[in-house]
């Protein structure tokens, strides 16, 4: 992405593997797709930054229902959502307070990026869960996601607990909703990456849910 690189904050799936810390008992989805989220007040501004895009060789298709974020570049699939919804129609509501508080992380070669702080990728995958995914347990990625990071995460609870109040009592709250639904005990033994670990993920997600 060239300098477009430092203009984004890296959101989805691909920033789970960011989050976990505890690499040997946690492993993140394998995602086709990046996902991130940029700062444009336009159309116009967003035309501007797909200019940038296809200098730097990345293309888009015509295909019926793709997504007018989608990206393609030499395989890989991009989606670069604004943070308006009103740009393209699309958004989650805490893109914008995640991308004004990311994190940054430096890979081994030294290149860094930026990406969603640990409270704000619960948030919004929580919100898409809620959105996309109808609350269903059993097929929704963006759940899978959150119990990752909350497996593979020891210091979550304690950067929730001192987030700002609305993305902590979302959290909590939409957490709350999850453990009552009976199906979140049968499907979770099958998503933690070490079963002896389940009742271990399941005590921190009552802890943040009396957050």
């Amino acid at each position: 992405m060239g300098t477009l690189r430092d203009q984004v904050v890296f959101v989805g799936g691909c920033a789970t593997g960011l989050l976990i810390t505890q690499p040997l008992v946690a492993d993140a989805r394998a995602t086709e797709d990046v996902d991130a989220i940029v700062e444009v007040a336009s159309l116009v501004g967003y035309h501007q930054l797909a200019e940038q895009l296809m200098a730097q060789g990345f293309k888009q298709t015509m295909a019926d229902n793709t997504p007018p974020f989608r990206w393609y570049w030499n395989g890989m699939q991009l989606d670069l959502v604004p943070l308006d919804e009103k740009v393209l129609g699309f958004a989650n509501r805490w893109y914008k307070p995640g991308f004004e508080a990311a994190a940054t992380s430096t890979l081994p070669s030294g290149l860094q990026f930026r990406h969603l702080s640990a409270p704000y990728f619960m948030a919004t995958k929580l919100e898409a869960f809620k959105d996309r995914g109808n609350n269903d347990v059993y097929l929704s990625h963006d759940l899978e996601d959150v119990i990752t990071v909350v497996d593979g995460r020891e210091e979550l609870i304690s950067e929730l607990t001192s987030a700002p109040p609305d993305v902590r009592e979302f959290v909590a709250h939409t957490l709350r909703g999850i453990l009552r639904q009976t199906d979140f005990t049968n499907v979770l033994p099958g998503i933690v990456s070490q079963s002896t670990r389940t009742g271990l993920v399941l005590q921190r997600f009552t802890s943040i849910s009396e957050l």
